[in-house]
């Protein structure tokens, strides 16, 4: 679906330990430097991504932590990416050798730092608080794709609401 490029938003919704991270670390290497030859990547978006190379995934501080940093290491291609801290306690900045740049947030962070990026792509791993999902949102001006990896539990109801009982909604409420 991702991959298509005919969905803005979507969502993989399932169980603890199923590999939804790594099926969205996977997903962004290959935004990040196209199709593999792998034929499950074989899309027009991972072939020519038309957006912005500028994103953004956000999750909880100990998911960043402990799985999105680790399954980005396994799944980008060592050597063709720089981190840096930008003053927090994760590798927060990326840059990759394909012109692509992106960070990394919590959800611990206040609103207005999701402003004022232009963003082609944003990765949410667990659901977003509302506020933060319509920030980012907001970010994608030029076009872009927003995935989300989720286990949708404690403070998802909008998520349901809104996402999935309503897949043609053009506006979040």
């Amino acid at each position: 679906m991702v991959g298509e490029d005919e969905t803005f938003i979507s969502l993989f919704s399932a169980g603890n330990g199923v590999g939804k991270s790594c099926a969205g670390a996977n997903m962004l290497a290959h935004i990040l430097y196209g199709s593999s030859g792998n034929k499950f990547f074989d899309y027009p978006l991972y072939n020519d991504f038309p957006y912005p190379k500028q994103g953004r995934i956000i999750s909880d501080p100990t998911t960043i932590s402990q799985t999105i940093i680790p399954e980005l290491k396994i799944w980008l291609p060592p050597g063709r990416y720089t981190t840096n801290k930008g003053g927090k306690n994760f590798e927060s900045k990326w840059q990759t050798d394909s012109g692509f740049k992106f960070d990394l947030m919590t959800y611990e962070q206040g609103v207005k730092e999701f402003e004022s990026s232009t963003l082609g792509f944003a990765w949410f791993d667990e659901p977003p608080p509302l506020a933060i999902f319509k920030a980012t949102v907001a970010r994608m001006r030029l076009g872009g794709v927003i995935f989300i990896t989720a286990t949708p539990l404690t403070g998802s109801a909008w998520l349901y609401d809104q996402l999935v009982m309503h897949p043609d909604t053009k506006k979040v409420e």
